[in-house]
């Protein structure tokens, strides 16, 4: 992996006794209000489409400030700076990703497959760009490294860290699954706080790997 020199923010990579669905909980305990906050102001700041990639950064940036409980900064404050952070090279790098698994899945269709062959395909570049996407964002808030290397971070630690990603695999599974049953009565869910849940679900499971290898490294002042 491509480690940094330094890091992002005093103390960033501070370890956080609580992890996975313990550090759910306390986050959603103690800062339920600001959840709602930032995920109306997350749906806000991804209405021109093309802002989604600075605005999960922003949405990251505050979500791993609450699970790391190592900056304290206000929600806006936070967002709105690290939405800001490399917003050209983050845009066009984060749609490119954004729009891969779309193209991916058009390959069956312009070599003439159909059917199972398309649903294959799109449901592996979707579970891909699913999985990597998972510690692509939050290394990218915290990595003061370039946005390749962090890539590169993130492919690798998708693999290696299989239990992790398959745990995010199957509470994401189990969350739309329950969205899909209950469609009518989740939507308030959807637009009051699914978003920042779904951030926070994330967050919380990759924190005990980024501590492993990031969490040694020396932290300055962002």
């Amino acid at each position: 992996m491509a480690f940094p020199s330094k890091e992002k923010g005093r103390g960033v990579f501070a370890a956080l006794k609580a992890s996975g669905w313990e550090s759910v909980r306390l986050v959603l305990s103690q800062y339920w209000v600001r959840l709602i906050g930032l995920n109306l102001l997350y749906l806000l700041r991804c209405l021109p489409v093309i802002t989604i990639p600075a605005a999960t950064c922003g949405l990251h940036r505050v979500i791993l400030n609450m699970v790391r409980e190592t900056r304290y900064e206000g929600v806006f404050h936070g967002f709105f700076a690290e939405f800001r952070t490399h917003f050209l090279k983050r845009t066009v790098f984060g749609l490119l990703l954004l729009l891969a698994p779309v193209s991916i899945a058009c390959y069956p269709i312009i070599f003439g497959m159909e059917g199972s062959a398309v649903v294959i395909t799109t449901t592996i570049s979707v579970l891909l760009y699913f999985c990597i996407t998972k510690y692509f964002y939050p290394l990218l808030v915290l990595l003061d490294v370039d946005i390749w290397a962090n890539f590169k971070n993130a492919c690798i630690m998708a693999v290696v860290e299989w239990r992790t990603t398959l745990q995010l695999l199957i509470t994401a599974g189990l969350l739309d699954l329950m969205l899909l049953l209950f469609t009518y009565q989740a939507l308030p869910f959807y637009i009051i706080i699914l978003c920042a849940f779904n951030c926070l679900l994330g967050c919380s499971f990759v924190n005990q790997p980024f501590e492993k290898y990031f969490g040694s490294k020396t932290a300055s002042e962002k």
